[in-house]
Formats: C-alpha cells, sequence, structure tokens
C-alpha cells in the first residue's frame, strides 16, 4: 500500500493560497494519473469491458484528460448493478456481480444493503481494499477526535451495512474500543450499555440518538446529557443539516455530534461538529472521485466549483474487488470548494441534497421530502421530531395535497393541535409553494425504527408500482 503522499506540490501551494481552482487542478491531475492504471484494470475484466466498448473506447489509454473521463456514461447504477449480481450468481455461482474484477477468492469481506426488497447489493473488499478502508475512515476517526483506547457503543445496524461490521473493525484497527452492541439490540438495551459501559463516544443514526434522548429520563431516571458522552458520529440519515434537529441532538446528549458518510469503495467524509453543518469534508481524495457531477436530466458533466449542484458518479481510484467506475449513487450534491466557515480547513465538502429518485413532482413543483422536513423542523419545540411523509402511489408523481404525520410534542396539548397544523401548511406553501394537509398526532404514535428512519412512506400495495 501506498504509504507517501501522491499529491503533487501544486496541491500544497493551492491550498497555502487558498485557491480552489488550483485546488481543483490539483485534484485533477493526481486523478488522472491514478484513473489510467484503474481503468486498465477494470478494462480486463468483461463487465467493465463491454461498457467500455459500448462508449467507444477500445484501449482505455485513449482516455487522456479528465474532461475526456467526466464525458463518458454512468457505467454502474444501482439497478445495474443488481442485475450484474443476478446474472454472476446465474453464471458463476456466485452474487457478487459480473463487475468483480478480483479473483472471488481474494475477496475477504463483504458489506452491502439489508436486502429487504430482495437480494442485497454488495460492497466487496479484497485485503487492500479493507486496509486502505481503514485509513480513509481513520481520518474520519481522527476529524471527530477519537482516541487510542476509547470505548465506543456502537450503535449502527450489526447487519450486513457497511457502518456495522466494517465500521466496527476500523475502530479496532485505529486503536479505540468499539462495543458492538447494534441498533438491533434495541433502545432499552442501548441505554442499559450506556450506563454500564459510560463510552465516550457513539456511533448510531440520527433517529437512534433521538430514541435515546427520549427514553433516558425514564430509565436512567435522567436526562442523557448527563451519561458523559463526549462525541456521536451519525450518518445514513438525512436531517442533521436542519438546524433544529441539529441543536435537539447537541443538547440532548450534550456531545459533539459529527454527520458522516463512509466506507463503501474508500468513500469517508464527515463534518467538523461545529453549532451549524457546514457539509461533510471529503477525506480521501487520494483514493476517491465522490463528486465527479452530472446533470440529472442530461447526464452532462458540470463544472466542479463552490456552490455547484449535480448528481454524483462515483468512482474509486485503486479499488480491487468490484470496484466502483462511473458508477451513477442517484445522491444530488451541493460541492462546495474553499475554506470551511468553522474549523477553516481549506478543501471540498458537500451537502446531501436529496436523492435523484426522492424527487417529487407536485403538480409541477419539484421538491426533495428534506426541503418538506427543514421548514417542518422550524416549528420545534412543539414538535418531537418525528414524522412522516404518506404517499398513495410511487415517487416522482404526487397529486396534492401532500399528506404529513407530525408528532406532536409530549408538552404540547391537543387543544393547540389543529393550530399548529394549520401554521406548518401555511409556512410550507409560502416558501416552497406546495400544498401539505398535516395531521398532528401524540408523541410515540409513529412507528418507529432503531435501523435508519424513512420520512417517505409509500401505502403498502403501492411500491410494487414503482
Amino acid at each position: 500500500m501506498q504509504t507517501t503522499s501522491p499529491f503533487g506540490p501544486g496541491y500544497a501551494d493551492a491550498i497555502a493560497r487558498k485557491d480552489p481552482i488550483a485546488y481543483m487542478a490539483a485534484l485533477d491531475e493526481l486523478r488522472m494519473r491514478k484513473l489510467g492504471p484503474q481503468m486498465a484494470y477494470c478494462f480486463k475484466n468483461e463487465y467493465y469491458n463491454a461498457k467500455m466498448r459500448e462508449a467507444g473506447i477500445t484501449d482505455p489509454r485513449d482516455i487522456r484528460t479528465i474532461d475526456e473521463f467526466r464525458a463518458l456514461p454512468a457505467f454502474l447504477t444501482k439497478a445495474l448493478h443488481r442485475e450484474s449480481q443476478a446474472q454472476s450468481l446465474e453464471k458463476y455461482g456466485h452474487p457478487f456481480g459480473m463487475h468483480l474484477c478480483a479473483p472471488v477468492e481474494d475477496v475477504i469481506h463483504v458489506a452491502g444493503t439489508s436486502g429487504t426488497t430482495g437480494l442485497p447489493t454488495f460492497y466487496l473488499f479484497t485485503r487492500k481494499d479493507l486496509e486502505l478502508t481503514y485509513l480513509t475512515i481513520g481520518r474520519v476517526f481522527e476529524m471527530i477526535g477519537l482516541r487510542r483506547g476509547d470505548s465506543i457503543l456502537q450503535l449502527f445496524g450489526l447487519s450486513i451495512w457497511v457502518a456495522g461490521t466494517t465500521m466496527v473493525q476500523a475502530a479496532e484497527a485505529y486503536g479505540a474500543r468499539p462495543i458492538p452492541l447494534g441498533a438491533e439490540a434495541g433502545v432499552t438495551k442501548a441505554l442499559q450499555y450506556i450506563e454500564a459501559c459510560r463510552p465516550r463516544v457513539l456511533f448510531a443514526t440520527p433517529s437512534m440518538v433521538s430514541h435515546l434522548i427520549a427514553r433516558a429520563p425514564e430509565q436512567l431516571g435522567r436526562p442523557l446529557n448527563t451519561m458523559g458522552i463526549e462525541v456521536i458520529l451519525v450518518g445514513g440519515e438525512p436531517g442533521m443539516a436542519i438546524p433544529a434537529y441539529r441543536r435537539r441532538l447537541q443538547e440532548g446528549t450534550g456531545a459533539k455530534v459529527f454527520d458522516s458518510s463512509s466506507g463503501a469503495w474508500t468513500n469517508a467524509t464527515v463534518e467538523c461538529g461545529g453549532p451549524d453543518h457546514q457539509g461533510l469534508h471529503y477525506m480521501a481524495e487520494d483514493y476517491c472521485f465522490r463528486y465527479d457531477l452530472v446533470d440529472p436530466e442530461t447526464r452532462k458533466p458540470l463544472p466542479l466549483v463552490d456552490g455547484q449542484v449535480g448528481e454524483a458518479i462515483h468512482t474509486g481510484l485503486e479499488y480491487e474487488a468490484a470496484p466502483a467506475l462511473r458508477y451513477a449513487t442517484g445522491d444530488i450534491l451541493k460541492l462546495n470548494v474553499g475554506e470551511c466557515p468553522h474549523c477553516g480547513r481549506f478543501g471540498s465538502r458537500f451537502h446531501f441534497v436529496g436523492r435523484a429518485d426522492d424527487l417529487m413532482n407536485i403538480a409541477g413543483v419539484k421538491v426533495y421530502p428534506t426541503a418538506i422536513k427543514e421548514v417542518v423542523e422550524t416549528f420545534s419545540p412543539d414538535i418531537s421530531g418525528q414524522m412522516q411523509i404518506v404517499l398513495d402511489r410511487p415517487l416522482p408523481s404526487v397529486t396534492p395535497p401532500v399528506r404529513m404525520t407530525i408528532e406532536a410534542a409530549s408538552a404540547l396539548p391537543e387543544s393547540s393541535w389543529d393550530d399548529l397544523a394549520r401554521k406548518i401548511e401555511a409556512k410550507v406553501h409560502l416558501l416552497l409553494k406546495v400544498r401539505l394537509k398535516a395531521q398532528i398526532v401524540a408523541a410515540g404514535s409513529l412507528a418507529t425504527s432503531n435501523l435508519k428512519t424513512k420520512l417517505v412512506h409509500v401505502l403498502p400495495g403501492q411500491e410494487a408500482k414503482a
């Protein structure tokens, strides 16, 4: 594994001068140095060979500039990923995909999605892939102030997710002490472990942290923010950029709360834990091209400049097992290039705007569900923070008014619910030009999960029509 820095002198100079254009140019030079060998490696694989030839590439060495690379179509999507896995299962007897570039016997670690609607989407690791993952996630740990010997209560789901076993192993490699309880154990057991083990650090989804805050006074006899937790790494759900939601978690835990997104194909991002969300700092520029932004409709590459919004194409620059090579993730990101207003770090950051397949077309008005959630969160502390958009048909087309169920805070009297609902509807319409039908319910009414909590709920029997 490479131990010396691959960044050229232009990179350090751009940071010293705080020059965004020079910074991106230095990164492009690094990317092209790594993309040549990576594309040649993938060209030997039958899946990627066919995709490149479809794009007119007979020799990957013909791609000489970053603009030529970025003009190529996506070679993988979520749907193509699943299709590739089904084909390899039929042809080779394993479900790891036709795009598996390494020998299957070299795959030593498997992660993926939960597979609740069929075969899981697998993320595969050779020894090198796993070591690079520990390296890049280790940078995230350093950013949040994780220390050697720290006890971490791991409350991300311990199923097949990257945030599960992979994250536990990365923490061990870093020298910390993860306690792998997992979200599956539930809130009651998690609070018992917090009381018994007194961890300095928690790993969990924002919704799990919210459940812990709500239940701690009853179960532990005191609030969660008195339990000595100093650092919380969250991820897997939207909402941490919403000021009211963020403040609720910070104040309810008494900890510094860091949003993150890391793991697959040596992706590693984390924010700097300030009072406001300043975007996810990108910690793996030397191993992964995460924010290759394209127009979601035209699929044309967009300039990678401060403030740009587009769909991310993901490419691992040194990956071996089943690499992401021009993988259309469906993530809509807003890129920031420059100095972070909170921590002063110069580099690239991004915000998650939404998922391309979550975009709602409401009588011609296009809105991401998280935008509605952001408006509703401004009514804190009158709401509990639990809410759900209820649809009678799959996205993207939504017939107004959009139905939304919102839990009231436990202290809000029922006599105030109707007034709160009307205020929420009016504010959503004013800010987003969307008609909403809000239903206020008692705290604890909505079904919740200790794993990832979905904001959009399609009524049973309607999902298959997507």
